[in-house]
């Protein structure tokens, strides 16, 4: 496994991950900060590389709405600055609302420093309604915020970097452009919120989910064997969902979609995972990095349609199982 490399800089103070790095922001406040800290500047996993393996001086590729990978890259870390933000589609299909994503990356991020003892979390809050806020505080890793922005983000968030954890600047409205769409990083991304079922974890999810699916699918059976999930659709064996060591936890259940006449083997294995947030009401599938092999415009108009109203339709199962 390949080592995250740091911005080093002699006499620095602490160590600083941007998340969000790369973007025009992000890019600028790395520079900053790292005339006085060692600055690892997190960028989305471009089309088709593979994770923690491809990496530059100070940038490293991070798919933050994976628990796993945000950890190793957020290991060492004593500040973590959130930018990262689904200001753009992140798959060249998705199906997933704004805010969801956001909520799947502040959760990961959220888990992620809590577990690597980072220190401070600085969040540049975009609006009353920030669904990322919550989500960090929950955390119980002290969060510094900035409201609004001023008309100098960048020093803004500078002072909070080195400010006492935990405080709060508000400024007036930021008028500096949005990043440009650099375009999609994966193939599909779907994602769907829920609300939890009472004592339900990710594996619990993810159970219910298979014990659920030939109810409501017809032609439909599936298989379960050491934690396998086999799908067999009007006698294809059509997906294989394995399990990865090391992924899953308690509240997020990660499985490999890894084999079966619906998957394209060539282009990698996709993700699905069943996650209970930290706020402990909320509860997300989501399906990423997905390569169908069907061609792409059948695949859109067919199975994509039929795992969107599955998904949906579990929804109101689990609605059920609550009531």
């Amino acid at each position: 496994m390949a080592e995250v490399t740091w911005h080093r800089v002699p006499g620095s103070v602490s160590r600083v991950v941007i998340a969000g790095g790369t973007g025009a922001l992000g890019a600028q406040l790395a520079r900053r900060l790292s005339e006085r800290h060692e600055v690892l500047a997190l960028r989305p996993p471009r089309l088709g590389e593979q994770p923690r393996v491809a990496r530059e001086d100070g940038v490293w590729p991070c798919d933050l709405t994976s628990i796993p990978e945000t950890e190793v890259a957020l290991a060492g870390a004593e500040t973590v600055v959130l930018l990262a933000q689904a200001r753009r589609s992140p798959a060249r299909l998705t199906r997933a609302a704004k805010e969801d994503l956001d909520r799947l990356i502040a959760d990961s991020v959220a888990r992620a420093a809590r577990r690597c003892a980072v220190k401070r979390l600085v969040l540049f809050c975009c609006g009353e309604g920030d669904v990322r806020l919550p989500l960090l505080q929950e955390s119980q890793v002290p969060v510094s915020v900035l409201r609004g922005g001023g008309v100098d983000p960048l020093a803004a968030l500078g002072e909070l970097v080195d400010a006492a954890p935990g405080t709060t600047r508000e400024e007036p409205a930021w008028t500096g452009e949005a990043p440009k769409d650099s375009g999609p990083r994966l193939r599909v991304c779907s994602v769907q919120r829920y609300a939890r079922p009472s004592g339900f974890s990710g594996l619990d999810l993810a159970r219910e989910y298979f014990r659920w699916l030939p109810s409501a699918s017809l032609g439909t059976r599936v298989d379960e064997a050491g934690g396998v999930f086999t799908i067999h659709a009007f006698g294809a064996r059509s997906l294989v969902l394995r399990p990865l060591p090391g992924r899953s936890e308690e509240d997020s259940c990660v499985l490999q979609v890894a084999d079966g006449a619906l998957v394209h083997r060539a282009k990698g294995p996709g993700r699905l995972e069943f996650r209970v947030l930290l706020d402990g009401a909320t509860a997300m599938t989501a399906l990423t990095g997905y390569e169908p092999r069907l061609p792409w415009l059948l695949y859109r108009f067919s199975q994509a349609l039929m795992h969107e109203r599955v998904m949906w339709r579990f929804g109101q199962h689990l609605a059920a199982l609550s009531n």
